[in-house]
Parts: structure tokens; sequence; C-alpha cells
């Protein structure tokens, strides 16, 4: 017998181990080879590679610690700003300083924070009877004897659960926190304890715990030597904290893959470990690392091990092998089909069988997982043939209305029956634009009358199919029930709302009590309280744009923001914005410029036509590099007037450009961005522009900045009126406020801008200063503590002589500023400003309320 034939004639498993198949055993031997040395050369880089990543992951635990050690000693120097800015402050401000902290939110593992004062031995019968007088009938400073020294624990937010222990709590009687306050009142700087028991282990597991000191002087007192701060020692800003839980908090999910424990290393201390999660297995890890850092007086040790689980990550893949192998494999089969051609042929065919077979059971899978999903998503769906106009929907289709299912196709006039009146001809209207134009999707809410009568939203969603020629043939879709997500919507803006208002009191309250101080009118500023006070200024103005931005966009969405149109010039408005920006330019080294003839009039509400243009200048400044130029140009064209705010920054990415005027829209989200907002600016623009007859749009290219431009319609201009005469008047105003604070804040805005203000905190005070002075104008509030002010409102014009007094409401009771304004519609020397107020919005409505009133005496 031939040699082929019998080789031909051998089985497939005898025959791929013949000699005839020796050429694929040797190549298979070389692929593995090549694996193993691959291999080997993978393990030694994937060991380096894990060593360097335990480096840096040990040294970002290290880095992150420190950090929030850092941040936790900026929120006691911010206490004790607090207490050196006041003479005494209240249990009251305490907490409600610690609560806008909010420490579990933004620092968790900090128990608290609190104020322990210093107390002498003869006055400590005087400090307890003051405390309990406050309604502490029991408080006592602990531990009872006499001592030469007592800090009892005088304030602790929150003071609630564990931290009621510490309430009273004498800490310079402990030794470890005695060495630790005795450091800090010497030194003059935050001093942190060794590792100590805390009162607050009162239940659960037992914490290893430390606190954090920093001292208070009484103010004017000599500070230069450490005999004289310890006499002019007032008493200490703290917070304790458990150990556990603070690494919790400031570590979270850093450290997979690695153990570690902390220790500190002052000698002679019986319990030095402050935290540690090191198992006996540990001690035999790959990777190990001890650093030392130094933190307020204390030298931590962190002894850092690897995991099992990041060791087996960090070594070669097993991958290298298996694709190896694979290869091997591959090669030889590729090798053996040379030799036996016809066996692997049958095989391969044989194989492709299978994979069909599987391809269509696949493919009958998919089509009932489609049918399941359709289902379990509770839309209802719906095809039309647009030859015979007939119409079929599914049950859930007419189980949404109320109506039975229906089996048979039905004419579409039977459907177009149920829609609500007031939405069909819009529906209609653009359904027959999809069909007559060449679009191939559609979206589009309407509403429904159910069976009972009432109306149901619904999202009709759709494709049209077409032939060769572009005519429609047929359309099929969803429609999806809206009434839930509807009613989510409204209770979402009506928390906004409530929760937008609420703030505006407290935050005019801390606004106006920051601009005082750093105003200088209550003093000089102290030099080491400068920078906190500005950053906390700062801060409260940018809580107060995103309130605004908040409140704007929850009014323009449920239509209630009035707008006063009138013509204006445009010129004006234009340089009017460019001055309130210039300074926020000169602080980001960027010019501003205009450019074009802008010499004509617009029908616009002149102040919200000043926040679109703002908030197309800042954003232009924010995005622009130091030493560029933001430009303003303008460029009539027949009607229609253009303006366009043009910047030399990097663009808007591609990717962003199609969401740039949605709401909480921001190229950069994350959590380190670099320019900060709320993504509601080009939203609230977008809307106003519209509620003017306007259009906005932007055109940009990656790399070559950003062009910003809003279109008005051009108005017929009108002849100023005259300015009113200087009649030399003493400008005299009076503001009434229930809280002294705000009322002091609006007085001294005022007085910045030529006034000469007196303050009221009641109805009675207020109707005293008027019967005795005739005042250039009135700011008042509406909530006061005797009255509300809209009775003396209508006093003041119900009697002749104050009857046109120009009358400047502030409040953040919104709803009820509206319906003020619209029962006084008539009465033009009356105006209305939410808090919190802006100091220069606050002088601009003044001045032209009191222009408007002298223009309409004359």
């Amino acid at each position: 017998m031939p040699e082929s034939s019998a080789t031909s004639s051998l089985s497939p498993g005898r025959a791929i181990v013949s000699r005839k198949n020796s050429i694929a055993w040797f190549v298979a031997a070389l692929a593995l080879l090549a694996t193993v040395l691959f291999w080997q050369y993978q393990s030694e880089r994937e060991q380096e590679a894990a060593s360097r990543e335990f480096t840096l992951l040990t040294d970002d635990i290290a880095v992150a610690i420190r950090k929030r050690m850092l941040n936790h000693e900026q929120i006691l120097l911010g206490g004790a700003g607090l207490m050196d800015a006041s003479g005494r402050v209240s249990r009251v401000e305490w907490r409600v300083m610690v609560e806008r902290l909010r420490l579990s939110e933004n620092y968790p593992g900090i128990l608290g924070v609190g104020y322990a004062q210093a107390v002498a031995p003869e006055g400590l019968e005087e400090f307890e009877e003051r405390v309990r007088a406050e309604g502490f009938p029991d408080f006592q400073v602990h531990p009872v004897g006499p001592r030469p020294f007592y800090t009892s624990i005088l304030f602790l937010e929150p003071f609630r659960d564990r931290n009621l222990a510490a309430f009273g709590y004498d800490m310079f009687s402990e030794p470890v926190r005695r060495a630790a306050m005795q450091a800090a009142a010497e030194s003059g700087h935050t001093r942190m304890t060794g590792p100590v028991r805390l009162l607050q282990e009162t239940h659960g597991e037992v914490q290893a715990g430390i606190l954090m000191y920093t001292p208070i002087y009484h103010r004017g007192a000599p500070l230069d030597t450490p005999a004289q701060r310890q006499r002019a020692l007032r008493g200490f800003v703290y917070s304790p904290y458990r150990m556990g839980d603070l690494l919790e908090g400031i570590l979270g999910s850093r450290t997979p893959g690695v153990r570690y424990r902390i220790t500190d290393t002052e000698a002679g201390l019986d319990f030095p470990q402050l935290y540690s999660d090191l198992i006996p297995d540990s001690a035999e890890a790959t990777h190990q690392r001890t650093l030392d850092i130094h933190l307020y007086g204390r030298n931590w040790r962190l002894e850092f091990a690897s995991t099992p689980s990041f060791e087996r990550t960090s070594g070669p893949s097993p991958w290298v092998l298996l694709l190896g192998l694979a290869s091997a494999l591959l090669l030889f089969a590729l090798a053996s089909m040379l030799v036996l051609r016809r066996e692997q042929a049958e095989r391969i065919a044989h194989q492709m069988t299978r994979r069909l077979r599987a391809s269509n059971e696949a493919l009958r899978q998919s089509e009932e997982r489609k049918r399941l999903a359709l289902q379990g998503s509770n839309d209802g769906w719906w095809d039309v043939d647009l030859q015979t106009w007939h119409f079929l929907a599914s049950d859930r289709a007419w189980e949404m209305i109320g109506y039975p299912p229906q089996d048979a196709a039905q004419s579409l006039h039977r459907w177009q029956s149920v829609l609500a009146p007031q939405a069909r001809h819009q529906l209609i209207s653009a359904l027959r634009g999809v069909i007559q134009s060449q679009q191939g999707t559609f979206a589009e809410e309407t509403r429904l009358t159910h069976q009972t009568g009432h109306s149901i939203p619904v999202l009709l969603r759709g494709i049209v199919q077409r032939d060769e020629a572009g005519k429609a043939l047929r359309a099929s879709g969803t429609m999806q029930d809206l009434t839930e997500a509807k009613r989510v919507e409204q209770l979402k803006s009506q928390f906004v709302s409530t929760v937008s208002h609420e703030l505006r009191t407290p935050l005019t309250s801390i606004s106006g009590a920051l601009a005082i101080v750093n105003s200088g009118s209550l003093g000089p500023v102290p030099e080491a309280m400068q920078r906190m006070l500005e950053i906390a200024q700062d801060n409260s103005q940018r809580l107060n744009l995103l309130i605004n931005d908040l409140l704007d966009m929850e009014k323009l969405a449920a239509g209630k923001m009035q707008f006063e149109m009138r013509p204006c010039p445009l010129t004006e408005l234009i340089d009017e914005a460019l001055t309130a920006n210039q300074a926020f330019a000169a602080s980001r080294d960027v010019s501003l410029q205009r450019q074009g003839d802008s010499a004509c009039w617009v029908r616009v509400d002149s102040m919200r036509l000043h926040q679109i243009l703002n908030n197309y200048l800042s954003n232009a400044i924010k995005f622009s590099p130091a030493g560029s130029v933001v430009t303003v140009e303008t460029e009539r064209d027949g009607d229609r007037v253009t303006i366009s705010v043009i910047d030399q920054g990097e663009g808007i990415p591609l990717a962003f450009q199609e969401q740039i005027f949605s709401k909480f829209a921001q190229a950069d989200s994350s959590d380190r961005r670099q320019q900060a907002g709320t993504g509601l600016g080009l939203a609230i623009t977008r809307e106003l522009a519209q509620q003017m007859d306007g259009e906005v749009g932007f055109s940009s290219l990656p790399g070559h900045g950003a062009i910003f431009w809003l279109r008005l319609p051009v108005e017929a201009a009108e002849e100023q009126p005259a300015d009113a005469p200087d009649d030399g008047a003493e400008r005299t105003v009076l503001v009434v406020d229930d809280d002294p604070m705000i009322a002091e804040f609006v007085a001294l805005v005022v007085r910045r801008a030529g006034y000469i203000p007196t303050t009221a905190t009641s109805v009675a005070q207020a109707r005293s200063c008027l019967q005795g002075h005739s005042y250039t104008a009135l700011l008042t509030d509406l909530r006061l503590q005797d009255g509300h002010g809209l009775t003396l409102i209508r006093d003041l014009r119900a009697d002749p002589a104050s009857e046109a007094l120009p009358i400047l409401v502030l409040s953040a009771y919104c709803e009820e500023g509206q319906r003020l304004l619209q029962n006084g519609s008539e009465d033009s020397a009356l105006a209305w400003l939410d808090k919190p107020v802006d100091e220069k919005k606050l002088v601009s409505v003044l001045e032209e309320l009191v222009a408007r009133c002298r223009a309409t005496a004359g």
C-alpha cells in the first residue's frame, strides 16, 4: 500500500502522533520555550512595578493623613478666629458655626469641635453658676477636687450622643492631655496629644483617641514669651478623634492591598499604638515599608505591609502562559493541517456547524430579551400604517388611559380623540412636520385624556420607515407614562426653592457680619485673622450666587420671574457690564474692551440683560489666560443687533458643546476642577434671552477660544429724561430689620453710597424715627419682631406726608414680595430685593428708586 494511503487510513489521534506530524511538534516546542522565557522576563518587570506602586500608595496614605490633619487645624483656627473676633461667643453661635462646617460630610472621623475655657480656682464657683444658669442645673467641672488650674469643656458640637460625656470635663487634670495643652499655650501654636482613652468611649469597641488643641488668648495681652502667653491664656479650641473612625474618614478606600500600623514614638508611653490592622502573616509580606511623620509636636511611625491580594495582582498575568499555550496549540494545529488536511477540514466543518447553531440560538434569545425588556419597562408600544391610517397599540398603551385592550387595528381618528384638547394641535403639527421631512426618529411630549377625564403626560418616541424615494410608509414606537416623573420634578423644584429660601436669612447675617468685620468698622482686623475672614466672605458670596442661580432657574421654570421691559440704550448697558466686571478681570490679569457700533436701543429688562452679559463676561474672564483680552463686539443687521463676547481661552471641548446651555452642565465636572460654578449660568442666560424675545448661541474651536453671542431686536430710540437736579439736601435713609447685624450691614452699604443711615429693629422703633424725621427712603424687612412690614407700608401710604416715600423691601420670603409688588403695581415708589442682597445691586436699585420718585414728583 502506498505511504500516502497508509497515512490517510490512520485515525486522527494516531495521525497527530505519527512521524509525518513531527514538524508540528517541533514548532509547538519552540513556541512553548519562547513563552517560558517571556514569562520569566515579565515576572521581573511586574515585581519592579509592584514595588513602585507600593511606594506610591504608601506615600499617598501618609500625604492624605498629613493633609487631613492640616484641614482639621484650619477648622480649629476658624473657631479660634470666631472667639478672637467676638468678646463672648454664645452656645448658639458656636453650634451654628460647627453646623456650617458639615463635619460628618466633609470631615468624617472627627467627633466634634469644642471650646475649653481656662478657669482660675477663685473663679470656679462663679463659672459653674453661670453655666447652670444657661439651662444645665447639674453642671459641675469634673473630676471634682482642688487644683491650681482648670480648663472646663464649655462647648462641644455636635452636643449629643458620645459628646455629652465630655461636657464640663477638666482636660488639664489628665497628664497626657495636660502636656499637649501646656505646649500649645506656651508656644502659641496647635499641638496634639499622644494616645489617650476618650471620655466619648461610652459604648461599642474602644479605640485609641487623640485630641488637637489651638490656644486662645485675651485680646491686647502681651504674647512675646511663654510666660506671657501662659498668663494671657483664655482657653482652647479643640477636637477629639477616635483614631479608627478618623483614619476610615481620611483614607476610606485608598488602602486596597495595604495593611498598616500607626504608633506614637515618644518614649515612656504605656500604649503607643494608635491604630493597626496588621495580622501575624503581615511580618512575612513581600513589600514592607516604614515612614515617620511629625504632626503638631508628635512623631508618628507608619508601618506598611502588602496583603496577599496585592501580591497576587502584582505578579505576571496568567494570560501570558495561556496565550503562549494557545499560540503553541494554534501553530501546532496549522502545521498539522498541512499533514492532516482532510481530517482537519472535516473537524472545522463540524465546528462551523455548531457555531451556526449557537448563533441562531443567541439570535432567538436576543429577540426574547427585547420582548421581555419592553414588558419590564412598563411602556406601551404603537404602530401606524401611514398608507391606510390604521392604528395598533399594545395592551399597556390602552391601559395607561383607562381603556380595555383593543385586539384589532383601529382608525387613527380613534386615538386622536383621546389627545388632550390643549395638546392636540401641537402634537399633530409636530408629527406632520416629521413625516413631511426626512427625519427618521422623533420624541414628543404630549397629554392624553384618561377615560375618567383627567389628563396624563406621556412621552411618544418613534421611528419612521420610508421607501427608497423617501416616502413615509409606517411609524412605530413606544409610549411612556410621565406622571410620576412630572411629580418628582415638581417636588424637586419645590424642594430647591424652599431650601434656597431658608438659606437666605442666615446667609445675609453671615455675609453682613463678615463685611462689617473686614471693612474695619469694628476696629482693625488682626493680621492673623485677615486671610481666614476673607476666605469666609468669598465663600459666602459664592453661596449667595449659587442660591440666586437656583432661585432664578426655579422662577423661570415656573414662569414666576417678573420682567420690566422698556427701551434702553445698548451702549450704556454694555459699558455698565464692562465696568462691573473690571475688578474681576484685573484680578485675573485680563483686559476688557468694546468694539463695533452699539449706538442703538433695545427693549429689554436692563437688570436681566446685565445678568446675561455678566454671565458671558465672567465665564470669558475665568477661562482666559493671563495677559489676554476679552472683547465685547456689537454688529447690527437690519432690525436685529448681535452682542458677542470673545475670549482667547482654550475653547470648548467638542464632546461638551451639545449640552453647554443645559442645566448643571460643566465641561469639567470633577471634584478637582479649576473653575468653580453651579453649571446654571448659561441655562439661565438662554431662558432670560428667550423671555426678552432674544436668541443665544456660541461658536468655538478647541484651542482657539470661544464666542458667545446674544441677538436682540432693535427698538426705536427714546428721548432720555433730564437728570433730576441735585438739591443739595442730605440723603438720609431708615433701615429696619429685626436682625441688628443685617441692619448694620445694610447701613454700612448705603453709608458708602453717600447716604446717612438710621437703623431700627422693630415696627415701634421705625414709627418713632419716622415721626421725628423726614427720610429720603425707607429700607425694611417684612418679618419684624412686633409686627409685619406690610402693615408699616400701608400706614405710610395712607399718610399724605409719606405716600410718595421711596420704599425698598429687603426680605428672604420671595412669595410675599411677589404678592406685595402685584398688589402695589401702581406704586412707582416701591421696589423689592431678595435676601441675601448684593452690595452693588442694593445701591443700584436704591438709586434708581430714588431717582424715579424724584422724576415723578417733578
